[in-house]
Parts: structure tokens; C-alpha cells; sequence
């Protein structure tokens, strides 16, 4: 049966409006404690998901989705520090009283959901809070100390860089570049190869090609934890870089990170079996997404020059993700998704399916992401839906969208 994935990810933001949204506050909020909440309210890169996400919608069903955008900004404005014009990580009662608790991660996600919501409505003010918001990002950048390589910082106080910090920023800062006149656009471009750069230099591991988490610029301990999102992401800045600036550099880089992020004996998949085929990205969602469009972005942009067999690899991993995403943590009963793409972590139910259909052999282990953060053991947590794997969500299939508008489900 065909299936039309951007129709997919508009009622996800529609049911998710439905769920999360509070007229009584001006915001999202949750009676169920759950992923990236604190006290019913939740956190600012749950808002930069969520923005994007409203964002496609917008562009594919403007219509439906125009109503929903100027409250959706007006909620992220609650988290906004006018003193740096930038976003703290909770929220906060009023507009404009955000605290000095700011990752420049969750910015770079907010600039990006907002660049999109301007090209999707042509309204003046997201792209005047998109600049305002790129012109904070810029004020990060530190030379790591022992390495001496120049990066952008994770935390406005905090000594460390991380790679989701540096790749979000210049993704931003290049999707920036076509809104921006030509003196701004030199420094989006300087600033986003810096980023792209420092990742390169630091955080891919030579070898494997997957990119690294972070590390403290005061330290040369580097967090070799790999994150679908970090090489995800990666692989997007470089892909906008290459539309740019046509520097040959970046279609050898992307053809790297693409061809380790769809290799399935790599670390990204869940290598527990032995047969390939049933091999998956494991994690979040929220991770996966930027994974999705990094792949998405690379077959636009190098797939008339990709090899073949790097080329379907990408839309192998695409097509047979986005079913078995559909296929397991699909709630039909609200039309949301579960979070995690370990189906041993969801419930007894889809336990039972990955004993039988996968010949998995893990114990069941319920995560963190789709469980009620109650008081108690986590096996007697009830399930429950978060925004921002509800966001992801959205965002998956409007970017499965871009190169597959409809697809027959592949068999998982």
C-alpha cells in the first residue's frame, strides 16, 4: 500500500498540537511526565524539534498548519534571554525572561526550525529572531586549548565543544546564507567551515568515519560515544557547504560519513544480530531525525554523482528505517510515535514481536524515552508519548518526504 509520507508527518503535528498544546499558558505542556519535561513544561531543544517540525508542515499544508505558527514562535519566546538573544534551556512564565542557562545546541536547533518557518511563511520577524539568534551562536567560538583548533562551545559557561553544537550551528548558519546580504554571508560561511572543521580535525574517528561526541577545551580527553545525530548533521552542513561553495572537499567528505553512517557493522546499528538484514540504528528518534535528513541531504545534493552502490545504501537505509519506524513504534490509538528504535526497550508486546521476528535475545529493558518519569522502579512506569519524540517524528517523514512523497513500505 502506498504510503504518503508528508501527509504522515502533517497529522503528527496536528495530533501532537492536540496532546501537548495548553491555551490556559500560551505553551506545550504535559500532565504525564515524560521526556524532556520538568514540571509539565518542556525544554528548550524540545522547542527547536518542535519548531521545525511545524515549520514543514507549514510548507506542505500552509493552510492547516498558518494558524498554529505564531503561537508555536510565541511559546519559544518564553525561553528567550534578551540579554545575549538567546534561549535557556526551561522554560520560564514570560516571554523574554529566560536565565544564563544556555547550550548553544539548542540555539543552533531554534535557528534552524526558524530559518524554516521564514522561507515557509515570509514572515519578517523569524527571520530577524534567526539573525539575532546566529549572531549569539557566533560569540562561542574558543580555541581548544591543547589542540589548538577553533570550535564552538556547548554551554555558554562550560568548558566543553560538542560536535551536535558545532553542526547544528553551521547548518544554520549556511541554510542563513540565501536570506542574508553578501558582507553576512562571507561570515556565515567562515563561521560554518570553522564548525564543520572542527569536528573534522577532532571529532571523526579515522576509523570508522563516524563522528564523536565532544570534548572540554581545557582536557585532551575526547567522549568517543557516537551519535547517530552527530554524523547526521555533519553530513547536512557539509552537504550545504558543497551547494555553496562546489569545493570538491566536501563531496569526498560526505561520501565518508554517508557510506559509515549506512554501513551496518558499524557502531550506529544495533549489531546484536548476526544477520545483517535485521540490523537498525539504535537510539532516539530525536537522534535519528538528523541522521534521515543528513541522508536525504547528501543523495539531493551528490546523488547524480554518488557511486551506486553508495547511492542505494542511502536509500536503502532510508526506505527500510522509515518502515520500521511506522511498523514498531506506531500508536494508532493517537496517531503519535514511541521514541526508541530499540524495540526491546518498548513494551511486552513489541518485546514479544522482537523475540520472534528478530531472534533477539536481549532481556527486556525498558528505556528511559517512553516511560513516565514517575517515583518507582521503571518496569512499573506507564508508557507514554514525549513532544519531542513527537516532533522527530514529524520531521522524519517531511524529510523522507523530500526524496521518497510516496513509498511502499519496504518489509522489516
Amino acid at each position: 500500500m502506498s504510503f504518503d509520507n508528508n501527509l504522515e508527518g502533517y497529522n503528527i503535528v496536528k495530533s501532537f498540537w492536540h496532546n501537548f498544546w495548553n491555551p490556559n499558558i500560551g505553551n506545550f505542556s504535559t500532565g504525564i511526565p515524560c521526556k524532556e519535561s520538568r514540571d509539565g513544561k518542556f525544554s528548550c531543544w524540545t522547542m527547536g524539534v518542535v519548531l521545525h517540525a511545524v515549520a514543514e508542515s507549514c510548507s506542505v499544508y500552509r493552510d492547516m498548519t498558518r494558524p498554529i505558527t505564531a503561537p508555536t514562535v510565541s511559546a519559544c519566546t518564553c525561553y528567550r534571554n534578551p540579554k545575549y538573544g538567546a534561549y535557556a534551556v526551561l522554560y520560564h512564565g514570560a516571554q523574554n525572561s529566560g536565565d544564563d542557562d544556555i547550550n548553544y545546541d539548542d540555539c543552533g536547533h531554534l535557528v534552524r526550525g526558524m530559518i524554516a518557518l521564514y522561507e515557509a511563511t515570509g514572515n519578517q520577524e523569524y527571520l530577524d529572531l534567526s539573525k539575532e539568534l546566529m549572531r549569539f551562536l557566533m560569540t562561542g567560538v574558543v580555541e581548544h586549548q591543547k589542540f589548538h583548533v577553533k570550535g564552538l562551545k556547548w554551554h555558554i559557561s562550560k568548558k566543553y565543544m560538542a560536535s551536535i553544537s558545532n553542526c547544528v550551528a553551521a547548518s544554520g548558519a549556511m541554510r542563513l546564507i540565501p536570506h542574508s546580504p553578501p558582507e553576512e554571508q562571507k561570515q556565515l560561511y567562515e563561521f560554518a567551515k570553522l564548525c564543520v572543521n572542527f569536528i573534522w580535525e577532532l571529532m571523526l574517528d579515522k576509523g570508522d568515519n563516524i563522528v564523536m561526541d565532544g570534548c572540554a577545551y581545557d582536557s585532551e580527553g575526547i567522549d568517543r560515544s557516537k551519535y547517530s545525530y552527530n554524523t547526521g548533521n555533519t553530513l547536512t552542513a557539509i552537504c550545504l557547504l558543497y551547494q555553496y561553495d562546489k569545493d570538491p572537499q566536501w563531496q569526498d567528505k560526505a561520501k565518508k560519513l554517508a557510506e559509515a553512517a549506512t554501513d551496518r557493522g558499524k557502531t550506529l546499528f544495533d549489531r546484536d544480530y548476526d544477520d545483517w538484514g535485521k540490523r537498525y540504528w539504535h537510539g532516539p528518534s530525536y537522534f535519528i531525525q538528523l541522521m534521515i535528513e543528513g541522508l536525504v541531504d547528501y543523495l539531493i545534493t551528490f546523488g547524480q554523482v554518488a557511486p551506486e552502490s553508495t547511492r542505494k545504501c542511502c536509500e536503502n537505509e532510508i526506505l527500510r528505517h522509515v518502515s520500521y519506524f511506522r511498523k514498531y513504534m506506531y500508536d494508532p490509538s493517537d496517531g503519535l510515535y514511541f521514541c526508541s528504535f530499540d524495540i526491546y526497550k518498548l513494551d511486552p508486546r513489541t518485546y514479544d514481536r522482537y523475540r520472534k521476528e528478530f531472534g533477539g535475545h536481549k532481556n527486556f529493558s525498558p528505556g528511559e524515552d517512553d516511560r513516565a518519569k514517575t517515583n518507582g522502579d521503571i518496569n512499573s512506569r506507564p508508557m507514554c508519548k514525549s513532544l519531542i519524540a513527537s516532533a522527530a517524528a514529524a520531521h522524519i517523514f517531511f524529510q523522507v518526504a523530500r526524496i521518497f512523497p510516496k513509498m511502499d513500505p519496504v518489509p522489516v
